[in-house]
């Protein structure tokens, strides 16, 4: 169970919260097209919840992941925001964040765009 606040707007109960992804691009993981709404040209994050998923809820859907059209299977939603805060209700201190494989420690966190902000290492 997780509390999520968009855009600096009330804080919604999402239960039985299986994944929550947000990107600004469309694909994840050698390929899943995991937020197939995205636009990194157009200044928002892509939501997807997907709530109550068994693991052979992903093995029966796997094929719509990776082309982007799991968007209408039961439990999933997704929706655009300029910037999301997530924090866990339980309190159990066990839900961490990644970004593209990389572990960026536990909830909560605030995610938002910032414009024309590239790292780059040289």
């Amino acid at each position: 169970c997780h509390n999520s606040q968009v855009d600096d707007g009330e804080w919604e109960l999402y239960p039985q919260v299986t994944a929550l992804c947000i990107g600004n691009a469309k694909y994840f993981g050698g390929g899943m097209k995991i937020v197939p709404n995205a636009d990194p040209s157009n200044r928002s994050l892509e939501v997807v919840i997907l709530q109550d998923f068994k693991w052979y809820d992903f093995i029966l859907n796997l094929h719509k992941i990776y082309n982007g059209t799991y968007l209408t299977v039961k439990n999933v939603t997704s929706r655009s925001v300029r910037s999301i805060e997530v924090e866990e209700v339980s309190c159990s201190g066990s839900i961490y964040v990644q970004s593209d494989g990389e572990h960026l420690g536990f909830l909560p966190r605030k995610f938002h765009i910032l414009p024309a902000a590239i790292e780059m290492i040289c």
